[in-house]
């Protein structure tokens, strides 16, 4: 197969299920990381979340691999998840927003997966590449941000999982544009007025990520919340989503799975005591497991009680109008 055809099987691969997609080339990657330093040094990203969340992507830039010739970024549909607990007597569903679970079966493994396939000795060759994503579908002309910084896809908005893969398929046309805004977002500030926090900032473009919800709550358990921030307002199992709810370019575009049994009581009073791994009983375990949210475990006593004290007082104020 030559280097035409081998690009065009991959792309064809990923439109088959729906999923959008650009190949660029792999020296691209040096690109982004010097976008996020320039960034930095106009202060428009805060320097411990740039240390946290980005400072990472450079290992991965600096040691691609050697027979990568290109970078594959592709936008696979993602549902949100409800996962339902029992307490005090009610049973209180709480919403996790797309891209938090199920990577094995939604992200970079899935897609490796298909590559796999793709006729030829051997398929594709695909490693997982550790990038800036968002960036990364903006300039590859495949997604434009939203006001909330989000990367935005015709035809799913901003309910998707970004992947992006190095791979030894040559790039379709070397692609490569300055990232775009959606024209709405000038006019609509939905998001701005929505966010509880003060994230979207309306005097900037950057929202202010160190601000967010969802960048707290993926904290280790014992880390507080900053006082000056009010989440009194938290309704969902982990994240946050109101921006993105509000968003016109995603009306009717969220789907929600269920994610199974509720959790019991006795296991809804068990996370909110902290208890480990080691300390729940085996059912406990393998209903997580299923729900694919262990690895929240630890974060989810701190989360959880707010989530459910702030879900069952709107229940009864609901109930008392």
């Amino acid at each position: 197969m030559g280097d035409r055809g081998m690009a065009s099987s991959v792309l064809r691969a990923m439109r088959q299920r729906g999923w959008a997609a650009r190949l660029v080339p792999a020296e691209r990657r040096f690109d982004l990381w010097s976008e996020l330093g320039q960034r930095l040094s106009r202060d428009e990203l805060d320097g411990t979340f740039f240390g946290e969340r980005l400072r990472p992507f450079q290992d991965s830039i600096e040691k691609a691999p050697s027979w990568a010739r290109s970078i594959l970024i592709v936008a696979v549909p993602d549902p949100a998840l409800t996962v339902r607990f029992r307490w005090k007597g009610h049973e209180v569903g709480l919403r996790i927003p797309p891209t938090f679970v199920r990577w094995e079966e939604r992200g970079e493994p899935y897609v490796r997966s298909v590559l796999a396939k793709l006729p030829g000795e051997g398929g594709i060759r695909a490693e997982t590449a550790s990038l800036p994503k968002k960036l990364l579908a903006t300039r590859s002309g495949m997604a434009r941000y939203g006001r909330n910084n989000l990367a935005y896809v015709e035809g799913v908005g901003s309910y998707h999982r970004l992947c992006s893969l190095y791979t030894d398929a040559p790039s379709e046309n070397g692609a490569w544009r300055e990232a775009e805004v959606l024209e709405s977002c000038a006019s609509c500030g939905a998001c701005v007025r929505t966010c509880p926090v003060g994230a979207i900032d309306p005097d900037r473009f950057m929202v202010r990520a160190e601000r967010c919800i969802t960048y707290w709550q993926e904290k280790p358990g014992d880390v507080p919340y900053p006082e000056e921030l009010d989440f009194s307002w938290q309704d969902q199992f982990i994240g946050c989503a109101r921006c993105q709810a509000v968003c016109p370019h995603n009306r009717g575009l969220l789907k929600v799975e269920e994610a199974g049994p509720a959790f019991t009581e006795e296991e809804t009073a068990s996370f909110l005591r902290g208890l480990t791994a080691e300390e729940l009983p085996e059912e406990t375990l393998e209903k997580l497991v299923r729900h694919d949210v262990l690895h929240y475990l630890e974060v989810l006593p701190r989360n959880l009680e707010a989530s459910l004290q702030n879900a069952l007082r709107e229940s009864a104020s609901f109930k008392a109008e």
